[in-house]
């Protein structure tokens, strides 16, 4: 019998932070100005750094710039649909990785039963390694969130079974101190939450 193949993602599941939102809704218009991006992300313009973004895009060659006349506002067209998943650039062009809680989360659901010291290994890179205390912390918060499992008795290394896959995005610790799954839209209490996401995101 041949596998079920996992449909495509075609759009982001769960409540977007700022850069999601306008990623999604550059790929609907294609061709913009600022202004109707802002309209069409339904984003304020003047509270969120969006210039910083889109000038990062152009210079990494997935937007190009258009200055069609002076005092005319300039006109922005996608070159590089990237899929689903905005992409995450600085504002000179470069790349950001993915976050540490984003690649533990992703070697999580591939190790499926693992100890704080193997994921810190599988999910480090050579130029971002993880802190076995901060990979501590994020197990913590998963077990509490009923993502994992505790499997050691005490006094034996902590290991960890993977139990709640809820979707492609980490779990976030979010500087309210709570944990907030993008998949599900969880609404914590505490700050505004998209101002949350927005500060956890940039800090990553």
């Amino acid at each position: 019998m041949s596998a079920v193949k996992a449909k495509p993602r075609l759009a982001l599941a769960g409540t977007l932070t700022t850069r999601e939102k306008l990623w999604a809704a550059m790929r609907e218009l294609k061709q913009f100005t600022v202004p109707e991006l802002a309209r069409a992300a339904k984003v304020d313009r003047h509270a969120y750094y969006m210039s910083d973004y889109i000038t990062g895009l152009v210079r990494a060659g997935i937007l190009n710039k258009e200055q069609p006349a002076r005092f005319a506002p300039a006109v922005y067209t996608l070159l590089r649909d990237q899929g689903v998943d905005a992409p995450r650039v600085r504002k000179d062009g470069s790349l950001v990785p993915d976050s540490a809680q984003e690649r533990m989360w992703k070697a999580m659901k591939v190790l499926r039963v693992f100890s704080v010291s193997g994921l810190v290994i599988h999910a480090s890179l050579p130029d971002a390694a993880i802190a076995a205390s901060a990979a501590r912390s994020y197990c913590q918060w998963l077990a509490r969130g009923k993502y994992l499992v505790p499997l050691s008795a005490p006094g034996d290394v902590q290991r960890y079974r993977f139990m709640k896959d809820t979707g492609a995005k980490a779990p976030q610790i979010l500087r309210i101190k709570q944990l907030y799954d993008c998949n599900l839209g969880k609404v914590m209490a505490g700050d505004e939450l998209q101002s949350a996401l927005d500060t956890s995101e940039a800090g990553s």
